[in-house]
């Protein structure tokens, strides 16, 4: 069932719920002033850290970096999809789901269960087919063990083209639409799977919704995976991810390897915590799928060629999607050496001790870059400031951009200054988390990120703005714009419920951080604190406009518009614009 929730009831939900309500279903909250506190329920810990505002309907942690609305809390809590979760919300708030947005392909369940079926199917073709005594043999060879082959789920597709329809005669198209069997040009159906091990590929609730399967001699495709179907999208399932979370249901770290051997070499020597991408390289689906797991990743790549550039391929996806909380670490094994037979070879130890001398992703990131030049010459140092700043200008995690523009400003032997300058970055003194101070805009951070945290955690205050924003193209104003546009036209809204309008988007980490640090009311009040801000993001944006046409007067003359327009500039200036 793929459901489509409409967005107005997600707000009207968020709504209704008292995420203080919610939350002490599960953790028992103490109060604290105007919030409540806790020990946090998602890391171990004897201070409580974990906070929750009933005024932003918000949580955060300030140990782990947990955060989000009842949705989110719901999710990390009981571990469910989004979906369930909204279920689970409305069940509680006695709302009845709506339909109209709901779109329920009749084949969908239908093909689960011919999945499941299929599975079965060819675990028995393992344990019992005539022909089954290679397959067995290989699995004894890579050194798995019946219970992780149970584990897994691991089966066999015997010889011969119409297997699956021998065994499931009545369901000739829901095999072909869940690309079991293939259609020939003739119209007569194949079976897609034959004389392989076969691996069932399960979604985070561990559900069949696809395969892969290896070959048992030398022929090509070496692995063939099922196509895309309405249950199975290679994009977004992770092979390992189910089994990862039965075997830990605290997950710290996540493992991302390349092959279906590779995840269950693993867990047969003890380490349940990898996964793998299905036959694609990885993508934001999956590391978002990650990073809301847990908070440490660890890339392992063979230190060839190919793995070299399957890392920064991964490094260049994880960049929009760091924050503060998150680690990405990169683990380059030897070269022909991949983790199955690594791990057969030297061990679990030695495995672990790989890892242990895994390269941060800030090591990995200049090590490429770094690699590619020659940093004795101006030449080189040029070089490296412009290959790197397209990447560090996608980082939306405040912090970490900064310490990469330092440490880059740092090799290049560059001040600090020029690199925050060209990379359009206003240098921002972010509060330590926990605390609470708030000063004047000017002396924190720019006025942009200002007036976006004024609105997350007063969002009423938008109702009764007069200023309104220029066109520029300024760092951070699309989403300004944005955030002002969803509160006006909804007056009621709270923090809580902004965010979730931002799920799956990379400003999402960016706005949580703004919404966890706790303002100090302006002492002029809400309302004439942003529409200061709104006027000085108007006056800096007309500075701008002004400097660049007078910095191009000095070089050559200016067009009759572009006098007109810096006219209009300077009497908007003189006028208090």
């Amino acid at each position: 069932m793929f459901k489509r929730i409409p967005q107005a009831f997600i707000d009207e939900l968020l709504t209704k719920a008292d995420i203080v309500s919610v939350i002490e279903r599960y953790v028992p909250l103490k109060k604290a002033g105007s919030n409540y506190t806790a020990l946090c329920p998602f890391h171990n810990e004897k201070s409580p850290s974990f906070s929750v505002s009933p005024t932003k309907q918000f949580f955060y942690c300030f140990g782990c970096g947990a955060s989000g609305n009842a949705i989110g809390f719901i999710m990390d809590y009981e571990r469910i999809e989004f979906v369930e979760a909204i279920e689970n919300l409305a069940h509680q708030l006695g709302l009845q789901m709506p339909t109209l947005d709901t779109h329920v392909n009749p084949d969908y369940q239908a093909l689960l269960e011919i999945l499941v079926k299929t599975e079965q199917f060819y675990c028995q073709q393992l344990a019992n087919h005539p022909q089954a005594k290679k397959a067995q043999h290989y699995l004894i060879q890579r050194g798995l063990s019946a219970t992780t082959i149970q584990r897994f789920g691991l089966g066999y597709a015997a010889p011969g083209w119409d297997n699956l329809l021998k065994a499931f005669p009545k369901h000739a198209a829901l095999l072909l639409k869940a690309g079991l069997l293939i259609e020939n040009d003739n119209q007569r159906t194949y079976d897609r799977f034959r004389e392989r091990i076969i691996f069932p590929i399960r979604d985070r609730r561990g559900r069949t919704i696809g395969f892969g399967g290896r070959v048992l001699d030398n022929s090509l495709p070496k692995y063939l995976n099922s196509p895309e179907t309405i249950v199975f999208h290679k994009g977004q399932e992770l092979y390992g991810f189910y089994e990862a979370r039965q075997a830990n249901p605290n997950l710290e770290r996540l493992l991302v390897v390349e092959g279906y051997m590779d995840v269950i070499s693993l867990a047969e020597h003890g380490i349940n915590y990898a996964v793998a991408t299905l036959g694609t390289a990885i993508t934001s689906n999956h590391l978002r799928r990650l990073l809301s797991t847990c908070k440490q990743i660890i890339f392992c790549f063979d230190g060839d060629l190919a793995g070299q550039k399957a890392a920064w391929k991964a490094l260049e996806i994880a960049l929009p999607l760091l924050n503060e909380q998150t680690q990405v670490n990169f683990c380059f094994l030897p070269v022909t050496e991949d983790p199955d037979s690594y791990i057969r070879k030297h061990g679990q130890a030695n495995f672990i001790a790989q890892l242990e001398k895994a390269i941060s992703l800030s090591e990995h990131f200049f090590e490429h870059l770094c690699a590619q030049i020659n940093l004795e010459t101006l030449e080189g140092r040029v070089k490296l400031i412009a290959m790197a700043m397209p990447y560090l200008q996608t980082i939306t995690a405040t912090i970490t951009k900064e310490l990469l523009i330092a440490e880059l400003a740092k090799i290049s032997h560059t001040p600090l200054e020029k690199i925050t300058t060209w990379s359009q970055i206003a240098p921002v003194n972010t509060p330590s988390i926990g605390k609470s101070k708030t000063q004047n805009f000017s002396a924190r951070q720019s006025p942009i990120r200002y007036a976006i945290s004024l609105i997350l955690q007063y969002p009423q205050a938008t109702s009764h703005l007069k200023a309104t924003l220029p066109e520029a193209n300024l760092p951070g104003l699309p989403l300004l714009q944005r955030l002002l546009d969803l509160t006006q036209t909804n007056p009621n809204i709270n923090t809580g419920t902004i965010i979730e309008h931002w799920r799956d988007q990379p400003e999402v980490e960016f706005l949580i951080k703004l919404a966890s640090v706790e303002l100090i009311t302006p002492e002029g009040g809400v309302i004439i604190e942003l529409e200061d801000t709104l006027k000085h993001i108007n006056k800096l944006v007309i500075d701008n406009k002004i400097e660049y046409f007078l910095n191009k007067a000095r070089l050559s003359a200016l067009s009759s518009e572009e006098k007109q327009e810096l006219q209009s500039l300077l009497n908007a200036k003189n006028a208090g614009f």
